[in-house]
């Protein structure tokens, strides 16, 4: 099962902390999650191609977008979700589209998406299996689910443990059962799942969504 799962929306909570988020967020990549955002990363620069079309779930800040967009991404692939008004306005300099809504009830029919991403926003979520559903409903056949996530890992040493009860201590989300969720996208039937490595509390899983007869699949 999922662990410590919060038990009240995090969404004004975030509002509150918007404006100093990228700050926390930067000592929390330096200390534990770096590794994992770079395998992240590194996997959607393989997979987009001129046509693919992205979403990024929980997209913070925008700063996942404003990298991809630096690197020759067109914003207008783009779309950004994220359920805080404020983490929304730090986003309004990117020219994508942009929707208010929670990862539990994604405001978008099924299949829509080449690629789905999902950073450091499924851990904030009051029911973290709902999210992983929808999210795995908006990706196309031969598509794939990016994710990475705070993890019930062992902490490395003391750097790790301090930024875990750190997090912990402002109320920002919850550690997840690494097995658990690769268990839950196994389980939606129609997705394989492939853990990349990297050390620290944090992961990173690849969740490809098998190929329809006749469809066009992102090569992985």
């Amino acid at each position: 099962m999922f662990t410590q799962t919060p038990a009240r929306d995090l969404a004004d909570h975030y509002d509150r902390m918007a404006s100093n988020y990228d700050k926390f967020h930067r000592r929390w990549l330096r200390h534990a999650g770096g590794e994992a955002q770079a395998a992240l990363e590194a996997l959607v620069r393989a997979l987009i191609t001129t046509d693919t079309d992205l979403l990024d779930a929980g997209c913070g800040t925008g700063t996942l977008a404003r990298t991809l967009i630096a690197e020759g991404m067109s914003p207008a692939k783009m779309t950004l979700l994220d359920p805080s008004d404020a983490m929304l306005a730090r986003c309004s300099d990117i020219p994508a589209v942009q929707v208010k809504g929670r990862l539990e009830s994604l405001p978008f029919e099924d299949a829509k998406f080449d690629i789905v991403t999902c950073a450091w926003a499924l851990e904030t979520v009051p029911h973290p299996n709902l999210a992983l559903k929808e999210l795995c409903r908006v990706v196309r056949p031969g598509g794939v689910l990016c994710l990475a996530f705070c993890a019930n890992f062992p902490a490395r040493g003391l750097a790790d443990g301090l930024m875990r009860q750190a997090l912990l201590w402002r109320g920002s989300g919850q550690f997840l059962s690494h097995g658990h969720v690769i268990h839950t996208l196994e389980n939606a039937g129609e997705f394989v799942v492939r853990s990349v490595p990297s050390t620290g509390p944090a992961a990173t899983l690849l969740a490809k969504r098998k190929e329809k007869i006749g469809t066009t699949s992102i090569a992985v």
